[in-house]
């Protein structure tokens, strides 16, 4: 049975309307043990045979571009993996991470927290090592329409070790969630909303299973690395219900549906095995 922490301080199993409540006033909750380590397994182990020796260019969240790996001394990829559940030339690989996120665990959890019969996965994201991610929230990038409804899960696919740089949030951030400002004059009030709230980061240690679920408008991000001999596996997803729209904060999104896995709409805002990068028909909220 998975244990999901919803307090700072407490480390104990929380009936399903105690989760939920948490959820909507916290903003987060920590699921222990919840991922089977034998999905986990499987995907690492394709991952570290087919994914990170390729010298096929993949599409990275932090530049919108199709790259090759980069390495680091240790041999850990430096970049992301953007929709990796949809790798079409590595169906295996992708078909791990489906089984993953699509598994009973992952969607109860989404449905108990919600309250919604289902939802649609927009993205996926996979990381080798800590991307040392500043301070920032869901809404400003990607959530549904009107904002607030979207819902991301970071699942540990190894022990994470402190000094590789732990994912930390705020608790009851959502007041942290400013509109309608240029990217770079946003960020930089994340970055002092952070500095003010130092006191009230929360960055639990996780291990091999462990998974986050949090709102799209709690402020979040990743300590820096430490050691960098360490690496930092992780897998996140963002969803957003059946019955939204999505979007962000200044567009509805009309993503490219890629069918359904074990009851799960996919979605991905570029075509399988597509080399550049293609938002599908966006358009101004309202408009």
């Amino acid at each position: 049975m998975d244990t999901c922490n919803t307090s700072l301080a407490a480390e104990q199993e929380n009936t399903i309307s105690e989760r939920r409540k948490l959820f909507e006033t916290q903003g987060y909750v920590v699921c222990r043990d919840l991922v089977s380590i034998d999905l986990i397994d499987k995907l690492i182990s394709l991952y570290k045979k087919q994914i990170a020796p390729s010298k096929e260019p993949f599409l990275r969240q932090m530049t919108n571009k199709f790259e090759p790996n980069e390495l680091n001394e240790f041999g850990y990829v430096k970049q992301d993996f953007l929709d990796v559940h949809n790798y079409e030339k590595f169906p295996d690989f992708s078909s791990a991470v489906k089984e993953v996120i699509c598994s009973n665990e992952i969607q109860n959890v989404l449905k108990q927290l919600t309250g919604k019969d289902a939802f649609n996965w927009m993205q996926s994201l996979l990381f080798d090592l800590n991307r040392e991610t500043i301070p920032h929230h869901d809404s400003y990038y990607l959530d549904t329409v009107p904002g607030g409804g979207s819902v991301a899960v970071w699942i540990a696919l190894e022990d994470i070790n402190e000094k590789a740089g732990r994912f930390y949030l705020i608790p009851n951030s959502e007041d942290a969630a400013i509109h309608d400002l240029p990217h770079p004059l946003w960020l930089g009030k994340m970055q002092e909303y952070f500095a003010a709230n130092q006191d009230k980061v929360h960055a639990p240690a996780l291990n091999k299973g462990d998974a986050i679920f949090w709102r799209s408008r709690i402020v979040h991000g990743a300590f820096p690395i430490v050691d960098p001999s360490l690496s930092r596996k992780s897998l996140t997803s963002h969803f957003v219900p059946s019955d939204s729209k999505y979007g962000n904060l200044f567009y509805s999104k009309n993503y490219l549906e890629l069918g359904t896995y074990k009851g799960v709409k996919m979605y991905s805002a570029t075509p399988p095995n597509s080399k550049e990068w293609t938002i599908i028909g966006d358009y101004k909220v309202g408009q």
